[in-house]
């Protein structure tokens, strides 16, 4: 006898008077999300169907309206589902109680391995861009005045220069040249269909972050040039 086949979880409509399952809805709905993303970046905005992802989840058109009225409203979703699981994972990195030269190697990698794992993402930031450039956010490490990332950063820096092993500079500085190296790995990853490596990526880019390209003896002159 053939195995019975397996499916998504049956979702019931609640009957007269019959109370939401919130649960249950919280799961539909990261599980729309969760195929959306994939759906979206494998045909584009554009040409993605919400019937197709209907079709993908296992449920009826009114089923992913239920959850999100309109396509542009899922799409968006689906980006800021992937951002803030992003911002999640790199804000449990800053806040570790370790070297802060050693947490700042370690949010290099958790950002590549976060791509890495998640391909979708990358390509949906990329049709955020195209689709909605006036609803762009920027990917965690690009700082925005009163803004309550910007303020996790500054306080992570401030530990960095406090441990009199980085040299005092604009915090926005660094995190700037650091995401714009990362966002063009990860593009170029995507973009040129290479393997990626995300571990050999990180040592790398925080290798050049780190310890630049100049030998001691060159550092030394240029820092000698400076003070005279």
């Amino acid at each position: 006898m053939p195995p019975e086949p397996t499916g998504p979880p049956v979702e019931t409509k609640p009957g007269p008077g019959r109370p939401k399952d919130p649960e249950l809805e919280a799961r539909r709905r990261a599980q729309i999300l969760e195929v959306a993303a994939r759906v979206f970046a494998a045909h584009g905005f554009a040409n993605t169907q919400v019937q197709t992802i209907a079709n993908h989840v296992g449920v009826g058109n009114g089923t992913i309206y239920r959850y999100f009225p309109t396509k542009d409203q899922l799409f968006l979703a689906a980006v800021e589902c992937g951002l803030q699981e992003l911002t999640a994972e790199m804000d449990r990195i800053l806040a570790l109680p370790l070297d802060p030269l050693d947490i700042l190697v370690e949010a290099v990698r958790t950002y590549l391995g976060f791509f890495h794992r998640h391909p979708e993402m990358a390509e949906l930031f990329i049709q955020e861009r195209a689709a909605f450039p006036h609803h762009h956010r920027p990917l965690y490490f690009a700082s925005r005045e009163d803004d309550e990332q910007t303020c996790k950063h500054a306080a992570f820096f401030r530990r960095l220069v406090e441990s009199g092993r980085v040299r005092p500079m604009p915090f926005e500085r660094l995190f700037s040249v650091m995401g714009d190296l990362l966002y063009g790995t990860i593009l170029t990853n995507l973009l040129s269909g290479r393997p990626a490596d995300p571990e050999s990526q990180a040592r790398d880019v925080a290798d050049v972050i780190l310890n630049g390209i100049l030998a001691d003896g060159e550092r030394a002159k240029q820092a000698q040039g400076e003070k005279s």
